[in-house]
């Protein structure tokens, strides 16, 4: 009877020392009990394989997130270390040929731009499209000034374009690609309706563009033939996205 009440109140108090809250005369007590009691140490082994099990999933995922940064962190350094070499080639081959560095500029930049765009990709969690865009937003407007300046000013050739077109026509398309990622990102838009809405955008971008260049005049832009030429596929194009993304969102 006594060692019946006493395997009562062993297991009663078992969650409890399996986690450590008890007193050191219980824990003494139910150890010595442990020892000779078959059943309260199968009852307690059990308590210590299921908490093992419970926890293992947790290590493993703690795991794999450690191998996945580590591998994008090698990844990372492998590219930036191939990247500085392939500069540091350009660099040398400009100066050889040029007595100076001016193309070896636009190509150390673009290769520098596609790094950061690759490490944002790498690195953003949350609100990932954000903050890719506002690197692509930065890095185009970077490229396009050390292009515009290293041809004008250092190669003396072409002419300075950089305010008359680029800028107008980056500011424009980047404003095209911002309105579905904010979509996506804020408002929880399907990406079928983001690309049927950024297909929608390329048709004005593909207008002010030629408006920008000269390529049309206003009078073009109501004409059925200009429209059939350079609009109708982008329009078909978003119909179709729209209407998968429609049917998609009534599946959720």
């Amino acid at each position: 009877m006594d060692r019946e009440l006493a395997c009562e109140i062993v297991k009663d108090l078992l969650p409890l020392y399996v986690d450590g809250m008890v007193s050191d005369v219980s824990k003494r007590g139910i150890e010595q009990h442990l020892e000779h009691c078959t059943d309260c140490s199968e009852n307690y082994q059990s308590m210590i394989f299921h908490l093992e099990k419970d926890a293992q999933p947790s290590e493993v995922g703690d795991v794999k997130r450690f191998l996945n940064k580590t591998k994008r962190m090698f990844f990372f350094y492998g590219l930036c270390g191939l990247s500085l070499i392939a500069i540091l080639v350009c660099m040398i081959v400009d100066l050889a040929l040029n007595k100076g560095t001016t193309w070896s500029l636009i190509v150390g930049t673009a290769v520098l731009f596609a790094d950061v765009l690759i490490y944002a990709l790498l690195a953003s969690r949350k609100n990932k499209g954000c903050f890719v865009m506002s690197v692509i937003s930065v890095g185009t407007f970077c490229l396009l000034s050390v292009i515009q300046i290293t041809v004008y000013y250092l190669m003396d050739a072409g002419t300075f374009w950089i305010f008359r077109y680029g800028f107008p026509i980056m500011l424009s398309w980047l404003g095209i690609v911002w309105l579905p990622v904010a979509a996506r990102t804020f408002f929880k838009w399907n990406i079928w309706n983001c690309i049927a809405l950024f297909l929608l955008l390329s048709i004005i971008g593909n207008y002010i563009t030629r408006l920008i260049t000269g390529d049309y005049v206003w009078d073009d832009i109501s004409s059925i033939r200009y429209f059939m030429g350079n609009a109708f596929g982008e329009l078909i194009g978003a119909m179709v996205f729209g209407i998968i993304g429609r049917m998609n969102k009534r599946r959720e």
